[in-house]
Formats: C-alpha cells, sequence, structure tokens
C-alpha cells in the first residue's frame, strides 16, 4: 500500500517527547514490510535540512520513508509549539488547522492515511482516502475558536452544530474531529485503550469513545532495539547482553563517581519532573529508604524541581539530579540496579522499555502501557520483569521499592531471572508493524 502518515513531530528532523520517536520507529517498520510510506510534518525552522524544493512541500529521503515538510509562513518561528519548551503560541490551531488542510490536499493517491495525535486531527474530516487515527496523549486536545477553524478546514455547517463532529462545548476540539473523523482509532497500548473509555482518563471524551463503531484498538509502541543495545552502545563503558550481563556494574560504578554517591540499591529514573510522573510518593519515605541503602539518580527537569533538590541537600551522598541528555538516559539505564516509573498515567512509556533493554528492572505503577509492558515476579515467576504497585499511593509505592531491594539483595537467582526476562523481550518497531499492518488491511479494504 501507499500509506501517509501525517504528525507534527518525526525524530530525528523534530522531537519533544515520545510522539517523534513513535512515529519514526513506526513508520520505518511499516515500511520495512513492504508499504511505500510518506511521512507529512511541518517544516518548523528549527529543522535545519528539509530538502528539495517542491512547493508547498519539501522532499527528503531518510531510512526508506519518504519525508514532506510543510512550507508555510506559520511554522517559520522559534521552537516547535511555543518559542520556549513549556509555552505554545495562541494561533497553535491555526498552524495545524493550515497543516491539516494541506494533508488533506496531498492524500489523494494515496492507499490509506495514518494520523498521528490531535495536532492532525482536523485531517480526518478532510482526507480522501480511509484513515486511521492514533491517540498518543489525550491531554492535549487542540482547541480553538470553532467557526474560524471550520472555515480554514472549508468544513458546512453540520460540523460546527451541537454534537457536531468539530464542535465541544462551543469550542473547535482537533483530538474529537480525529476520533469522529477517522475510520479506525487506536492508541500506543491496550490499557490506554481501555482507561480512554473513561472520561477522568480522556478527559471528557469518554462516551465519545464508548460510542464509536468500532472500539479503540490499543498497540504497544516499541522502541528502536538497534540504536538502542547495551552489546553495542558505544556510550557504555563496557558492553553486555542477556547472557553475559556482568559488565553492567562498570556502568553503576560510572555512575557511583560521577554523581558522588555511595554504594547501595541504585534506583534511576529519567524524565519530566511532573506530579503526573510520581515522583512526589517518595518525599514521605525518602529519608528511610535512603537509610536502608537505596540510592537514587534523576535525570529532568520540570515542576518538582523544588523537592528532588531539597532530597540531594538532604542526601548529597545517596540522591543525585541532573538535566536530561541522552547519554545519560542511556547510562542510567545500563548502570542502575532498578528503574522508577511511578506515573499516575501513562498512555505507554517509553522508559520501562529502554530499562528492561538494558537490564534494569523497572518499578511501575499499574496503569496505560506500564501495565502492558512490566510483569511484576510475584504474579508471574517465570516471566516477570518487572515490580508493579496498584494503589497510587505513597505506601504502595514504597512497599514496591523495598520488595525489588530484598529481591536484589537477598535473592539473586530470581533477579537474574527478571533481568533476563526484560533484555529477551521483543521491544523492537517490527512486531507493532505487523499488528499496525493487519488493522491497515482491514481499514483499507
Amino acid at each position: 500500500m501507499r500509506i501517509l502518515f501525517a504528525t507534527a513531530e518525526f525524530a530525528p528532523f523534530v522531537r519533544t517527547g515520545g510522539l517523534g520517536d513513535a512515529v519514526a520507529g513506526l513508520a520505518g517498520a511499516v515500511a520495512g514490510l513492504g508499504h511505500e510510506v510518506t511521512v507529512a510534518v511541518p517544516g518548523y525552522a528549527v529543522i535545519d535540512d528539509q530538502g528539495v524544493d517542491g512547493a508547498p512541500w519539501r522532499r527528503l529521503e531518510h531510512n526508506g520513508v519518504t519525508v514532506l515538510f510543510f512550507q508555510d509562513a506559520r511554522f517559520d518561528r522559534p521552537g516547535v509549539y511555543g518559542p520556549t519548551p513549556t509555552s505554545a503560541y495562541e494561533d497553535n490551531w491555526e498552524r495545524f488547522g493550515a497543516f491539516s488542510l494541506a494533508v488533506g490536499n496531498l492524500s489523494p493517491g494515496f492507499d490509506l492515511v495514518h494520523l498521528h495525535d490531535s495536532h492532525v486531527g482536523g485531517a480526518a474530516l478532510v482526507v480522501t482516502p480511509p484513515s486511521l487515527f492514533t491517540i498518543h496523549n489525550a491531554s492535549y486536545p487542540m482547541l480553538g475558536p470553532l467557526r474560524p477553524v471550520a472555515e480554514l478546514l472549508d468544513l458546512d455547517e453540520s460540523a460546527m452544530a451541537l454534537g457536531g463532529a468539530l464542535e465541544w462545548f462551543g469550542q473547535a476540539n482537533y483530538l474529537k474531529a480525529g476520533i469522529v473523523g477517522a475510520d479506525q482509532v487506536t492508541t500506543v497500548s491496550p490499557g490506554h485503550a481501555e482507561e480512554l473509555t473513561h472520561d477522568e482518563t480522556s478527559f471528557g471524551l469518554g462516551g465519545l469513545i464508548r460510542a464509536l463503531p468500532d472500539s479503540i484498538i490499543g498497540i504497544l509502541n516499541g522502541i528502536d532495539t538497534v540504536a538502542w543495545d547495551p552489546a553495542t552502545d558505544p556510550v557504555l563503558p563496557a558492553a553486555f547482553t542477556a547472557e553475559r550481563p556482568g559488565r553492567r556494574a562498570e556502568a553503576k560504578k560510572l555512575l557511583l563517581g560521577r554523581f558522588g554517591l555511595d554504594p547501595g540499591f541504585l534506583m534511576g529514573n529519567v524524565g519530566r519532573m511532573a506530579p503526573p510522573k510520581g515522583l512526589q510518593l517518595l518525599d514521605h519515605d525518602l529519608d528511610a529508604l535512603v537509610a536502608e541503602g537505596v540510592r537514587l539518580l534523576l535525570a529532568g527537569n520540570g515542576e518538582l524541581d523544588a523537592m528532588v533538590d531539597g532530597w540531594v541537600a538532604r542526601h548529597p551522598k545517596a540522591v543525585a539530579h541532573a538535566p536530561y541528555a541522552e547519554s545519560l538516559a542511556r547510562l542510567v539505564s545500563a548502570g542502575s540496579d532498578a528503574y522508577l516509573m511511578p506515573s499516575q498515567f501513562e498512555p505507554c512509556g517509553l522508559g520501562q522499555m529502554y530499562a528492561m533493554r538494558y537490564g534494569a528492572p523497572p518499578v511501575v505503577h499499574f496503569t496505560g502501557g506500564l501495565e502492558d509492558s512490566v510483569v511484576d515476579i510475584d504474579e508471574n515467576p517465570a516471566a516477570g520483569t518487572g515490580f508493579v504497585f496498584r494503589s497510587f499511593a505513597q505506601s504502595s509505592f514504597t512497599k514496591t521499592i523495598r520488595r525489588a531491594h530484598r529481591y536484589h539483595a537477598e535473592i539473586p537467582h530470581l533477579w537474574g531471572r527478571i533481568r533476563h526476562n526484560g533484555m529477551t523481550r521483543d521491544w523492537s518497531w517490527t512486531a507493532r508493524a505487523r499488528e499496525y499492518d493487519a488493522v491497515y488491511d482491514r481499514v483499507a479494504g
């Protein structure tokens, strides 16, 4: 098939989080199955190489995929969604509405259009071929003024009517447009597909999703298992494999030395320091855990920086905090004894997959993609890959950290099994692309 992807991000050209990596990984894997894949992405000013001119699209070939950059003055600005990583342009509704319309004009001649997240939700109402809409993060619905958006997309009055495809409490909602306009809706894990049927986790769209003629399909994201491979990763001080993991210890030694931490049970975390990521659950019992030998290395920044820096001030030999860097993320996955990911909500999550790939069993909250990717060792001793807590509460999280610490210290043969299970599981995009391929066949057929 000739398949058109439309997305606001596409790694390595533009990426602010997991969306760019996910779309790039899936597009390459789908092309590897024999499909002809074209990816449409806005031509942001931050993208240096935008290929050969062919207004309004510039064309570039990348890893077996054709990439088209949309040329429009509204994207010729600093940043991606705003001038800084934490800001947003007030006219994003217009910028991405124009991009969605351009995708609609581009779509004839393709067999299928795969739209990714709310930024291109409006395109589901204007594309010609059958379409698939994937929800990566429902917490960013992309809202705008109703009539101007409808006029921009050249939609009739029915789209603006109460309950229409675009209307949401008097505003235009691009996420809703993608959900009701596409022929099939998917999301990034089976667990999150079920969560999205509830209003509290779909930001009010649960009833709409429950009423879809075809239920939302959850397909877990993958990771780039070629780029993320402990046997070949040049960032690591020593290579290791699932069968020969002994030299993981050199990565741990490097981390402890670099950040001045005492020996102990090293737990790593990489990501945004924001309340939905759950690190505040550590605050109450941190001093006790440190006294028991737990060491923390946290890479990232956000609203919880002050709290985390307070931990460092109290325990400089037990807690370290550093800004995010991909090289550090790889070292944290390779050198931590275990990985912390206590997210309150997590549609899919990639950190836990990187950690398991590099031999750090994760401690996770039972939600979204975390429940689909991490198997608790006590619930399944043969296939366990980590430790799961089901109540998003401080006591439950602390208890699970202590359980992981005990396994590491007292039951080394089971710890080895947990680590081996995680390192040998297939986290590749190839496996996920086959699942999407079956959906493509049905939708296009």
